[in-house]
């Protein structure tokens, strides 16, 4: 790609100032947690006007390639972490697939009604009553990556604690180790949404910002529901990968 702005472009500016400095983060010339240039250094490189750049610097930030730190600039984002479409993991396993230290903040844990929507899809029958829920803050390196809200049908005998759970981090290690429960497979569906004020608060963005929902509903060895979860990731660090063939 060419590291000139060309005013004969059918693309306006500032759209081709993003291209550039969008090429530069994907080949490593600008790495993460680099400030970029200064919008000085900007226009005597591009010869573009500050509006220019601004619209640009915008595109990056609201694309999730950039970041703003009040009073001190802008910098280079971490690279969005690339999740196969096809794979069911859990999420401390992606973390661990991508080298970085899987964490949680759990806001609650408890038994309640399930809304009609969560019944259905863990296939419950009417008046079969509470499930488990829990809402936790999932971390990578100790950033937010997500908000999960999950939901158990399990029965009397099968509990889980706050304690074991933060014990262990995952889920998905519990049910296999204390219940014998093997997720093998899962229906999921994927969304774009924004994020609400609370969601954004937990989450460290700024409200309205994009937001990947992913809703699954997964499967255990003997074909019987044993979740549905629903993960707000943030769009800023989060891509779904699916490979196609013909």
């Amino acid at each position: 790609m060419p590291e000139i702005i060309d005013p004969n472009d059918f693309l306006p500016r500032y759209h081709q100032l993003a291209n550039i400095l969008r090429e530069q983060i994907s080949n490593g010339k600008l790495e993460a947690h680099q400030p970029i240039p200064s919008e000085r250094q900007l226009e005597m490189i591009y010869s573009v006007s500050r509006t220019t750049i601004r619209q640009a610097i915008d595109l990056l930030v609201r694309q999730g390639f950039l970041y703003r730190e009040h009073g001190r600039g802008t910098y280079v984002s971490p690279q969005k972490l690339q999740k196969g479409i096809s794979e069911l993991t859990s999420f401390t396993e992606d973390m661990k697939q991508r080298g970085l230290v899987p964490g949680q903040k759990i806001l609650e844990i408890g038994y309640i009604q399930p809304p009609e929507k969560v019944r259905q899809h863990l296939e419950l029958p009417e008046g079969s009553g509470q499930v488990l829920r829990i809402e936790r803050i999932r971390l990578g390196d100790g950033v937010p990556m997500g908000l999960q809200t999950s939901f158990y049908g399990l029965t009397g005998e099968q509990t889980i604690t706050q304690e074991e759970l933060e014990e262990v981090g995952s889920i998905y290690r519990i049910l296999q180790e204390k219940f014998h429960l093997i997720p093998t497979e899962a229906d999921e569906t994927l969304e774009v949404t924004l994020a609400t004020p609370r969601e954004a608060s937990l989450l460290q963005i700024e409200p309205g910002s994009p937001l990947l929902l992913s809703e699954r509903t997964t499967y255990s060895q003997y074909r019987r529901v044993i979740e549905f979860v629903k993960i707000l990731y943030r769009g800023d660090r989060y891509r779904y990968l699916a490979k196609l063939t013909r």
